[in-house]
């Protein structure tokens, strides 16, 4: 008799989300060992944040949606962990695969630990030693009930193993799945038609991008960003796609709509993942608060200043183009990039190859294996 093929679901929250799973699923779905299925929970949603990713890799007809309508905090974890629970039962998936740190991760992780799946986080081990951020508690949490732990750079492996005290035969470093997605969606025909379309010229433009609640839910320090793009836009044209809850509070804020009406800022909504990804390749330098941004821009070698006083991949600043800044230097570490300085380009990023999600597929079907042969012998089957 035949192996049982092993059912996977692939958890998606969030824009983030979709771009780490949408390789992984590729990877998966032509292997015969397994079932992968896509399940989308819309913590965040809009066509260019969510939806439209999916059509970007080619996976769009595949996905199975579960609603999620709740503003707070409370009600969104009891939706996630209820509406995944009833889809668990139904669907009987045999491993789930949670990438990143958004609530979506943390709920359907809770759900699928109930209900006593193989859980595997994707992206594991990422800290940033700052309890303030929602996402690192949802992170440690995460992580701390999952059997299998998918590292992607050897400090993450290194914090759950010996930090945190992981089991050594839970953890695998396997690498940046953020740059399968990357380097899937780059191209120079792509790159020329979204520098047409905001006016700008390679080299010779910023990108601004901010969303966190810290950030943006502060009027005092959306003022500073506010003040800060339009500092950056005198010296260069300044690209920024506005997040909805970023666009949201700037309404609100004293003065914050001159930032729609600057003819050196071309605001936008929110790009489609090929678009934005494109569009960063080749800026002169990003301002943001992002942590993928982080990760992009050391991959593509773009100067990155990131508005955070911590970050949870310390690669991007030790091995990329990454700088930590505030808004007392942040003027100051921009300038020599503006004045024509170049930066070193990044250093050896291991195994930030595109080749992730072939390395994830093959823990992931050695794991199968091993628990498909226990439950024979055990049973008898």
């Amino acid at each position: 008799m035949p192996a049982k093929r092993c059912r996977i679901h692939l958890i998606a929250g969030a824009r983030p989300n979709v771009m780490k799973i949408a390789p992984l699923y590729k990877a998966l779905k032509d292997q015969a060992w397994c079932e992968p299925r896509l399940v989308f929970i819309a913590q965040h949603y809009s066509e260019n944040m969510s939806s439209d990713l999916f059509a970007q890799f080619g996976v769009h007809d595949e996905i199975v949606e579960l609603p999620l309508d709740a503003d707070n905090y409370g009600d969104r974890m009891g939706g996630i962990i209820k509406g995944y629970s009833a889809f668990i039962e139904k669907d009987q998936p045999d491993m789930v695969v949670v990438p990143g740190d958004v609530d979506v991760a943390l709920g359907a992780a809770l759900a699928a630990r109930r209900n006593h799946r193989v859980l595997v986080h994707l992206e594991a081990g990422l800290r940033s030693y700052d309890e303030t951020m929602p996402e690192e508690m949802n992170r440690i949490l995460v992580d701390s009930i999952s059997d299998v732990l998918l590292a992607p750079s050897a400090a993450a492996a290194q914090n759950l193993m010996y930090h945190e005290g992981a089991a050594h035969n839970r953890v695998y470093f396997v690498g940046n799945i953020m740059i399968d997605a990357l380097a899937m969606v780059l191209n120079d025909t792509v790159a020329e038609a979204v520098t047409a379309r905001f006016a700008v010229s390679p080299s010779e433009f910023a990108v601004a991008t901010f969303h966190r609640p810290a950030n943006v839910d502060s009027p005092d320090r959306l003022d500073e960003i506010r003040r800060l793009i339009e500092h950056l836009a005198e010296r260069t044209p300044v690209v920024f796609p506005v997040h909805p809850r970023t666009l949201d509070r700037l309404k609100s804020l004293p003065g914050g709509e001159t930032l729609f009406s600057n003819p050196r800022v071309r605001t936008s909504p929110p790009l489609a993942y090929g678009e934005f990804a494109n569009l960063v390749s080749k800026a002169r330098l990003v301002v943001t608060d992002s942590g993928g941004i982080q990760e992009e821009t050391s991959w593509l070698g773009v100067p990155c200043f990131t508005v955070r006083d911590t970050t949870e991949r310390p690669i991007t600043v030790t091995h990329g183009t990454n700088t930590l800044v505030d808004f007392d230097d942040v003027r100051a570490q921009i300038e020599p990039v503006l004045d024509g300085a170049t930066i070193k380009g990044a250093k050896d990023l291991p195994l930030w190859d595109g080749r992730t999600a072939g390395r994830v597929a093959q823990v992931l079907r050695t794991k199968w294996k091993a628990a498909y042969a226990d439950a024979v012998r055990r049973t008898g089957a």
